[in-house]
């Protein structure tokens, strides 16, 4: 099952980051090659995939996604955004091991209402780190922090948290992510990464409703680990 849902992850990315490319040269949003930001744009829809197979293969990939997205973040002046991608790698981490194999996967679970406060406390934490990060920068040069860069940084890892437990609410999280981050990137001049975010909003629903049908299957338990 591992195999197929790699080989599935492979072809849907070749296919939509060539259908990414095809239409924004058509209609002109594209003007030359950014072979780094293909790259990136590739590894991030299989990533996105597995997460929604439920594969924890989707870490290994994502540690390469974050990779390249680090350095293409950090060339187009979005220094929140680079700097989480750098911290991502260690959550990822975190979430191949909290997964567990793909045969005895981590049943997906909802988030018990006191540990919202949880998840908040840890967007501050996120936010303190970003805010503490600027204040060893130039104020006048990179180390100025674009809010919108930052709270899409911010909210990122919560997603991620929720994402590296199998919360189901962590797809309600990525859908507004994806909303505001297609006119972020497309202002910014990543076309092709506002182009993506297009099919991961649409994906959000996909991954959601998969999970939510596990929820009711044999993966699913009330009384299954850890609750946070």
């Amino acid at each position: 099952m591992t195999k197929k849902y790699i080989f599935e992850s492979l072809s849907i990315a070749v296919f939509l980051t060539a259908l990414s490319y095809v239409i924004g040269l058509y209609l002109g949003w594209i003007t030359e090659l950014n072979w780094l930001e293909v790259l990136a744009v590739f590894t991030s829809y299989s990533c996105t995939w597995l997460c929604t197979r439920q594969s924890r293969w989707n870490y290994p990939v994502g540690i390469m996604t974050t990779a390249l997205y680090s350095v293409l973040f950090y060339q187009w002046g979005m220094l929140a955004l680079s700097i989480f991608n750098i911290y991502l790698v260690f959550s990822l981490i975190y979430g191949w091991f909290r997964w567990g194999n793909d045969n005895d996967t981590r049943p997906v679970t909802t988030i018990p209402l006191v540990w919202y406060s949880g998840y908040a406390a840890l967007g501050l934490a996120i936010l303190g780190l970003f805010l503490g990060a600027n204040v060893m920068f130039n104020p006048e040069g990179i180390g100025v922090l674009n809010p919108i860069d930052v709270g899409l940084a911010v909210a990122s890892g919560i997603a991620q948290f929720m994402l590296d437990n199998k919360k189901i609410e962590t797809w309600t999280v990525w859908a507004g992510i994806n909303i505001v981050s297609i006119p972020f990137f497309l202002h910014s001049g990543l076309t092709l990464v506002a182009f993506q975010y297009v099919f991961f909003l649409i994906n959000t629903f996909i991954a959601r409703r998969m999970w939510k049908h596990s929820m009711h299957n044999k993966f699913y338990s009330n009384d299954h680990g850890a609750v946070i």
